[in-house]
């Protein structure tokens, strides 16, 4: 069984990997195996893109989703 900062940990990494997110935008906790993402996303479609990917890391027990698209949302910025 992972532990809860394994899982956070990939969560977060999977989640930088994503072009369309600002990963600084989103706060991970984890709790005995459930995950729950809460901030902001530009779109709904970010929103969906973000949950998806957080579903695939193994381990997780539940994933829950408080993301408000829209709202003070950043953008990744490439130097």
């Amino acid at each position: 069984m992972r532990t809860d900062a394994e899982l956070k940990a990939e969560v977060m990494e999977l989640l930088d990997a994503i072009p369309a997110v600002n990963a600084s935008d989103i706060e991970v906790d984890v709790d005995s195996g459930v995950v729950t993402l809460s901030g902001h996303v530009d779109t709904p479609q970010t929103r969906f893109q973000v949950e998806r990917t957080a579903r695939r890391v193994p381990g997780i027990r539940s994933l829950a989703i408080s993301l408000k698209p829209g709202q003070l949302a950043g953008k990744k910025h490439y130097h």
